[in-house]
């Protein structure tokens, strides 16, 4: 009789673990996955600033050719002065589009770094889970192999908690 109840018990340990373990694997997965895409998303952010970088500078070059032509247009005559008007106006126009390209820029890398945000944080939820499932793991297969209830019992606290992580970072990701 002691015999079947002890058995009982360790089809139990046997099922919760199987839970544990299955709940650990895809945490991992996902927070594998998560943690790529905030790398990827972290390095396209990288991409955008460095090419705003890129705009600012060949935008303040026109500024700088502007400035240098509104000075020599100064003791030139009427005819020339025009032609420097008409260069100063094209180097302006161009200035001011490189301001809006650089915002629009901003805006992608923005985007990226949210993004980037937002998989760190879901990488993370799936991580801790991950770690509590596997200390809970652990526990569960010590009670196991000294067969003492106990012990599966207090793998319940961090399997728990694995598993509250698991279930919230999968809703929120959902």
């Amino acid at each position: 009789m002691a015999d079947d109840k002890k058995e009982k018990w360790l089809n139990w340990l046997a099922l919760t673990t199987l839970i544990f373990s299955a709940s650990a694997t895809l945490g991992s997965s996902k927070a594998g996955g998560y943690s790529g895409k905030a790398m990827s998303e972290q390095i396209l952010a990288s991409d955008q600033w460095a090419f705003y970088q890129a705009k600012s500078i060949k935008q303040h070059t026109y500024e700088l050719q502007r400035e240098a032509l509104s000075l020599a247009m100064l003791p030139a005559a009427e005819p020339v002065q025009a032609k420097y008007k008409e260069a100063i106006d094209r180097i302006a126009k161009d200035a001011s589009r490189y301001d809006a390209e650089k915002k629009e820029i901003k805006n992608a890398a923005a985007d990226h770094e949210k993004n980037r945000d937002v998989a760190a944080k879901f990488a993370g939820l799936f991580g801790k889970a991950v770690l509590y499932l596997q200390v809970a793991i652990i526990v569960s297969a010590l009670g196991a192999l000294m067969k003492k209830q106990p012990l599966w019992l207090l793998s319940f606290a961090p399997g728990i908690t694995g598993m509250i992580y698991f279930i919230r970072a999968f809703w929120l990701t959902w």
